[in-house]
């Protein structure tokens, strides 16, 4: 030890000649030094709050390099009374610093000082090691930290500095330390702060706040009482400083709306990366997706997946891909991204494309058992209720989310072949099969999409008819809107998804997607149950809303309107907390009239007074035909086609003696009363044993035969019964004298 330190003092005339004459020249700097230091990406919430802050490939985590300028004035000096205190005066090796450091370690007989200055500091940490670090090697980096000297100002070697050191933790730098300890930016540090950093490069292992931060503070303070000494700090200043509680807040990096940056992963170069998302807003999704989940557990829906998109400017404010990231039954998994079958969200995009070709909001489709012949066999659409309404108007039929009429009016304007092509254009990227492999099928969510993209087509609902992309990044050049849908039809489409009267039948007056403002919304549920969604939007936001189990399992009889429509609503109910929802003025294209619902047509003064009405929107110039009188009975009931007769005379007929047909004017009419078509009856394990009944009952004619393939049917007392077993059963009234006949089927489940 004594003959090392002998050398060290014997070399230093040596080290002193050549560092103020030509040997600096001679050495190479450092290629890691002449090179910007890695930065790893981070990524930022649309306010600057940290998301997630990936590692560099060795293992640690810098941000973006900062200037000089950028330093806080109290860091510098921190820095400079933790490490070199004349470093605005020395030529990059502090001769005196050697001299009185090795004296001290010879004296001492163990190394008690060192004297290394920040030029000397750069240069070993941008150095490849290889082996000891031999004299030569020390007198080597001595004179390249002589030659940094006489190349870069000071500002620039303490930039370098700052930028490059370590500071415990994986974290480079002193704006990742900043982060990573206090999670503030450099600018925002108070005098104790930058001393409790300047502390850490001397031995960040053992300096480690987060282990045991009462170790540091001796450090800390003797940095601050020299920051004082120097009359960097003033008597007040120093008096606060040590005074002050250090508070850590500690961001390793971060781990927020990690499907959102996961998706972002590997498309973007490294460095800063801004998102669009607001990150409160993005916490908030996240919890009322998991209070929501967690009330419906005992029904098979393990997560959710949200996306919220701001109309203007295309931007993705949250976008949570599963309850919980972590969870191990899928949490990985990106809800937000993965395909699923939309089920009826893909409906509106049906409506809107017959709007363009002439139809209206008052077009009448029948609402009937239908068979359609395709390659692969007959398709026969059903609803989701299992009962067929009749004469709707598209806008009531919309409104219900009806699958007959909704496949009905796609084969009106050409199937599949005419919505295919729009959707792509919408953006629906997983739309790859050819028109004929989805068929009219495709209106009611045949076909796997993507919920992002899916919320990013009723965006361009919302701005009716304007195509946007959508973007979870900000400072990307504005993509031009362009138009892919009418105005007035998407106006319209507006009008019916915010019409609650529209949907009443098929949700009730009180749905939980009745919201206190004006908000268009679609419901969605895949066949058996295992995918639901809920899509919406106001002018100013879009939110889309997928439920359901990553392993493709089916959900306990959960609907959209009971999985994703609650969450749905607490979201949208949030954004607009303080921003108050509007909605769409009136284009001057659309113009209003009232219309008889049963038949479509339009009323006056002048028409035939009909005993339903209502007032109904459309493009100018696009009016249905004025009501006949040929259009009513002496009763004022609408005559529709023959193709309803057997709906009038059943128990489907919601209309009753509102309607009737030319066929069954002057003949009875037989129709079921009880049950009624899809009731669903739960038996009683306690009663069952004793048999439970059912009633059966119709009106019409005075003598009915019952009949039933499936249940035993007894009659008591001049009514007819059924003996119920659990399973699905269709029951039949005829009478023999006149022909006619009605059907209806129940659904018995065991409890």
């Amino acid at each position: 030890m004594r003959r090392r330190w002998k050398l060290m003092l014997l070399s230093l005339p040596i080290l002193a000649a050549g560092g103020w004459w030509g040997l600096p020249w001679v050495v190479r700097m450092p290629e890691a030094l002449l090179r910007p230091p890695p930065a790893s990406t981070l990524y930022l919430a649309r306010d600057g709050t940290p998301l997630r802050h990936l590692l560099n490939a060795d293992g640690t985590r810098s941000a973006p390099p900062v200037s000089y300028a950028e330093i806080p004035p109290h860091l510098v000096q921190a820095l400079l009374a933790a490490e070199d205190k004349r470093f605005f005066s020395h030529g990059g090796i502090d001769l005196l610093a050697i001299a009185r450091a090795a004296w001290s370690n010879v004296r001492s007989h163990r190394i008690v000082s060192g004297a290394s200055t920040l030029h000397q500091q750069l240069i070993k940490n941008t150095t490849p090691q290889h082996g000891r670090r031999t004299l030569w090697v020390k007198i080597t980096e001595a004179l390249r930290a002589r030659r940094l000297a006489m190349t870069w100002s000071r500002e620039e070697v303490l930039a370098a500095y700052a930028n490059r050191v370590s500071f415990g933790n994986l974290m480079t730098g002193a704006a990742t330390a900043a982060s990573g300890y206090f999670h503030k930016p450099l600018g925002d540090l108070t005098p104790a702060e930058c001393a409790l950093l300047a502390a850490l490069p001397q031995s960040p292992a053992r300096l480690n706040p987060f282990r045991n931060l009462p170790g540091v503070l001796p450090r800390q303070r003797h940095i601050l009482d020299k920051m004082h000494a120097l009359h960097w700090l003033s008597d007040e200043q120093h008096r606060v400083a040590l005074d002050q509680k250090i508070v850590l807040q500690r961001f390793s990096g971060g781990f927020e709306a990690p499907h959102a940056v996961e998706m972002l992963h590997g498309a973007v170069q490294d460095g800063t990366v801004r998102t669009t998302l607001d990150a409160t807003l993005q916490q908030h999704i996240e919890t009322i997706i998991a209070q929501r989940l967690e009330a419906l557990k005992g029904r098979h829906v393990s997560h959710a997946a949200v996306v919220v998109i701001e109309n203007a400017s295309g931007a993705v404010l949250a976008l949570a891909g599963s309850r919980d990231f972590f969870a191990k039954d899928g949490g990985q998994l990106n809800g937000a991204w993965a395909a699923h079958s939309p089920g009826s969200a893909m409906k509106p995009f049906t409506y809107l494309l017959a709007f363009e070709r002439g139809a209206t909001p008052a077009s009448i489709v029948a609402d009937l058992p239908v068979e359609f012949a395709t390659a692969s066999g007959t398709y026969r659409p059903e609803n989701y209720s299992l009962r067929n309404y009749g004469p709707m108007t598209y806008r009531q039929a919309l409104g219900n989310s009806l699958n007959i009429s909704a496949v009905r009016v796609l084969d009106s304007i050409g199937g599949a072949e005419t919505l295919l092509p729009r959707l792509r254009e919408l953006g629906l990227t997983t739309l790859n099969e050819d028109a004929a492999h989805y068929g009219l099928g495709l209106t009611i969510g045949n076909a796997s999409v993507r919920l992002v993209e899916l919320a990013n087509a009723y965006a361009c609902l919302a701005r009716l008819g304007r195509f946007k992309p959508w973007t979870l990044l900000q400072n990307t050049p504005d993509a031009e809107e362009r138009r892919l849908l009418g105005e007035n039809e998407s106006w319209l489409i507006a009008d019916i998804l915010s019409d609650n009267q529209a949907r009443e039948m098929a949700f009730g007056s009180w749905s939980v997607i009745r919201l206190p403002f004006r908000c268009a919304v679609k419901t969605g549920t895949s066949s058996t149950f295992r995918d639901n969604w809920t899509l919406g939007y106001t002018p100013e936001y879009t939110v889309g809303v997928w439920a359901g189990n990553f392993d493709n399992t089916p959900m306990q009889d959960v609907s959209g309107v009971t999985g994703a429509g609650p969450i749905f609503r607490d979201v949208m109910l949030h954004l607009h907390e303080k921003h108050a929802a509007t909605w769409y003025d009136m284009p001057q294209g659309i113009t209003h009239t009232r219309i008889d619902p049963r038949t479509g047509r339009r009323l006056t003064p002048q028409t035939p007074p009909a005993r339903m009405s209502r007032e109904e929107y459309f493009v100018a110039g696009q009016l249905p035909p004025l009501a006949q009188a040929a259009d009513y009975d002496a009763k004022g009931r609408a005559i529709l086609p023959r193709d309803y007769a057997a709906w009038v005379a059943s128990s489907a007929n919601w209309l009753g003696d509102l309607v009737t047909t030319a066929e069954s004017e002057d003949r009875p009419a037989l129709r079921i009363t009880n049950p009624i078509p899809g009731t669903v009856i739960i038996l009683d394990p306690d009663i069952r044993n004793n048999g439970s009944r059912l009633l059966l009952q119709a009106v019409g004619l005075e003598r009915v035969r019952w009949s039933c393939k499936t249940l035993e049917l007894r009659d008591d007392g001049g009514h007819t019964f059924a003996i119920l077993k659990p399973g699905r059963h269709e029951i039949e009234a005829r009478d023999e004298a006149s022909g006619l006949s009605a059907r209806t089927f129940v659904i018995v489940r065991e409890e």
